[in-house]
Parts: structure tokens; sequence; C-alpha cells
């Protein structure tokens, strides 16, 4: 498991997931929110009609979720801890973490 940062132009949250995700995260992220959100039966209450147009509402904690339930249920995500900033303000110590926004 490795710690990665997630954020949706919000507070960045430091989440622990399994080594895969955190090595490859751009691709996992974009699987979600491109891909299983639009696709997958199981994401239906992700979607909202808005003036007549499917949106899908979603953020990070959704995304573990997504983890957590379909790709990776035996090694649970976790959060750590909220970081208490924006992505783009990480503290020092957190600048080599991977990190995606949505």
């Amino acid at each position: 498991m490795k710690e990665v940062i997630l954020s949706h132009d919000s507070e960045a949250l430091l989440y622990l997931v399994p080594d895969q995700v955190a090595d490859q995260l751009d691709r996992y992220c974009w699987e979600f929110a491109a891909h299983w959100l639009w696709q997958s039966p199981h994401a239906q209450k992700y979607h909202k009609i808005i003036g007549g147009i499917d949106v899908v509402c979603y953020g990070a904690p959704d995304f573990i979720d997504y983890l957590n339930e379909w790709v990776f249920p035996c090694q649970p995500s976790v959060l750590v801890r909220e970081l208490g900033c924006c992505g783009e303000e990480l503290p020092k110590s957190y600048e080599a973490h991977p990190k995606y926004n949505f």
C-alpha cells in the first residue's frame, strides 16, 4: 500500500491505496471518471439530470469507494488524513506523492 493525494478542486486528501493504483494513478482515475461512471450500471447513483443533460457528480471519496468495491475489494483503500490545503499548495514533504485532481 502506498500514499496518494486526491482532490476535486478542493482540499487535498491523503489516501493509502494498493501499490498498483499509486503506480498508475492517472490510469485508474481516468478509467473511473471517463469510463466506469458513464458505462457501468453500478454507477447510476452518481448520475443526475441537470437542465435535461445527464451529468455525473462525484469526488475523491467516490473513487475510493469504486476501488474498494469493484477493483481491489481485498485491499481496501483508506483515508489517512486531510492535508488542509489545495493540491497546488502542498507541503514539501508531499510533493513527490502521486496526485490526481478530479
